[in-house]
């Protein structure tokens, strides 16, 4: 057992984890997803992730065809930074090049600061390496806001892997992420969480080697494990089992984006629960971590996505079925019009609005306490 075991470890140190208050597990505040792309016809080779979703006949493109090029009127929004008159926009198609850079300390400042001010303690950054996370601002804005920040390490999906991941062994990922964690980066700055470990569907072979990876770094220094699975139902339970044979701890892992991933855009009845109460039963904890996405138009993906208060119908099903001790929830705020001084929801939702949403839908209130506080303490705690 180290040193700092039954420890937090924040940006700005190890605290105990009573005094962690409530906290986001999943969030971004700082991040830069555009993986170096200035023009938007990059994205094509560049940015993978998101060309579905650019393939819209608005934007240039044409039904199975690779389109004639960006239409004119697109690429001038896509450049143009946000402003009230391209808000629905960008909710609508959300690929924008300015969305994606959460560069500004003064933009972060001010959100924690937000969130800080209707009670919140804690933000855990899950910006990994590869994806602009940002160690130094990263204390710059913690100290400024008076906010916990916990801060990730790992890999995202493939398209951010770095150069030579090819060449790069399983146990030289490991050596990689113990040393953000034992020693730390940008001067000694240590990583609080390993995560978010990206994977898509079907996996990558380079994705399973980091998470494979992750899963023996996670159990060799006690820091807990998050994994962003694939969009489809079938991603998370695959990832139960490769943390499982790879060694790592399934209790102290965490399943993110559980409201966004169990269930199809097939059928009418996608907001069933049996998957969430099959996937609590293997014991890692479920992360509901995209409160506040309503306006995102978010509706030709693969998965149906829901609102707020579906998101609160599924972690009451779960909590109702013996799971309470495995349940976590964020706003997952990566894109900038999320934020509140952008027309956002900002992460002053989640104490603000969820919580009372929660009392209304009948949590009481040791269950309300135990997802914004209890359950997040002890997945963060070393152990």
């Amino acid at each position: 057992m180290s040193a700092d075991a039954g420890f937090v470890q924040t940006v700005l140190g190890a605290v105990e984890p009573s005094d962690l208050g409530l906290t986001l597990t999943h969030e971004h505040v700082f991040q830069d997803l555009t993986c170096g792309c200035q023009d938007v016809d990059q994205y094509e080779t560049v940015q993978p992730k998101y060309v579905p979703m650019m393939k819209k006949i608005e934007a240039g493109w044409e039904p199975n065809e690779s389109g004639p090029g960006t239409a004119a009127t697109w690429r001038a929004k896509w450049e143009a930074p946000i402003s009230l008159d391209n808000l629905a926009d960008r909710q609508r198609h959300w690929v924008y090049y300015a969305d994606q850079k959460l560069t500004s300390l003064e933009d972060a400042i001010y959100e924690l600061n937000q969130f800080h001010r209707v009670g919140g303690g804690t933000v855990v950054d899950q910006t990994t390496r590869g994806m602009g996370r940002d160690p130094v601002a990263l204390v710059e804005a913690s100290r400024a806001s008076g906010v916990h920040i916990v801060m990730g390490t790992s890999w995202y999906i493939n398209s951010y892997h770095p150069p030579d991941m090819d060449q790069l062994s399983e146990d030289q990922l490991v050596d990689l992420i113990v040393k953000d964690i034992e020693v730390g980066v940008g001067g000694g700055i240590r990583a609080g969480i390993i995560g978010e470990v990206g994977m898509e569907f079907p996996m990558h072979p380079n994705e399973e080697k980091a998470l494979r990876a992750s899963a023996r770094a996670s159990t060799l220094t006690g820091i807990p494990l998050s994994v962003h699975p694939g969009t489809n139902p079938q991603s998370p339970f695959d990832i139960v089992q490769i943390v499982e044979d790879a060694g790592g701890d399934l209790n102290r892992t965490i399943m993110a984006h559980c409201d966004t991933r169990l269930n199809t855009s097939a059928g009418t009845n996608v907001f069933d629960p049996k998957l969430h109460l099959d996937l609590a039963k293997t014991g890692v904890y479920l992360s509901y971590d995209t409160f506040g996405w309503e306006a995102s138009y978010r509706q030709r993906v693969p998965v149906d996505q829901p609102n707020d208060a579906i998101r609160l119908n599924w972690i009451k099903a779960v909590a109702d079925a013996g799971h309470s001790d495995r349940l976590l929830v964020s706003c997952d705020m990566a894109l900038k019009h999320w934020q509140r001084q952008y027309g956002g929801h900002g992460w002053r939702h989640m104490p603000e609005t969820i919580a009372q949403l929660m009392r209304y839908k009948g949590f009481d209130e040791e269950l309300v306490q135990k997802i914004f506080v209890e359950n997040a303490a002890r997945i963060l705690t070393k152990v």
